[in-house]
């Protein structure tokens, strides 16, 4: 079955914005966008891990990845990937952004998001990309891959530069938008 667990989970957990997992082919656009020099990486919902995994392997052993999650079911797969360098934190992002010091890292030099903006209410998303910008340190970036351009205005409007490219090689494509602070 196309998506399985994504797919069940979607039609469970109405805060999943997937029905399947990211391709290779986004996962390797994500990574392509990844600054060289980024160690401190937080991942807005990071599903079953496939991204979180990609994003473990690239890194050097010095990285620390906080990775983000609500659906209880994908949080076990996280649990799963046993890796030093990997936080898991179950809650829900608006709820950490508020604090990014509680992460304990020595900055925040990408964010990297799947989450569904477009279910926000637009002062919790207004919020959310307010405490985004704040947490990422001068100089680094948020990538965020969605179904649609949705994003690109709001993210324009708080980063000083902003780069879209497209991925149609997934179900369902998507737009992959790296901003810069």
């Amino acid at each position: 079955m196309l998506g399985g667990k994504y797919l069940t989970n979607y039609c469970k957990d109405f805060m999943v914005g997937a029905v399947a997992p990211s391709s290779r082919f986004v996962v390797k656009k994500i990574l392509k966008e990844l600054n060289a020099n980024a160690l401190y990486i937080v991942e807005y919902g990071a599903g079953d891990g496939v991204i979180t995994k990609a994003l473990l392997h690239k890194l050097p052993s010095s990285a620390r990845l906080v990775a983000i999650e609500t659906n209880n079911a994908f949080v076990e797969d996280l649990k799963k990937i046993k890796d030093d360098r990997l936080i898991i934190i179950h809650d829900d992002v608006v709820r950490v952004a508020e604090n990014f010091t509680k992460l304990n890292l020595p900055r925040i030099d990408t964010i990297i998001s799947g989450i569904p903006f477009s279910f926000f209410k637009p002062s919790v998303r207004n919020i959310l990309i307010k405490n985004t910008v704040c947490g990422i340190t001068p100089g680094g970036q948020f990538i965020v891959y969605q179904y649609s351009i949705f994003m690109y205005p709001i993210l324009k409007k708080y980063f000083r530069e902003v780069k879209i490219t497209f991925e149609p090689r997934n179900f369902l494509p998507y737009f992959i938008m790296r901003a810069i602070k």
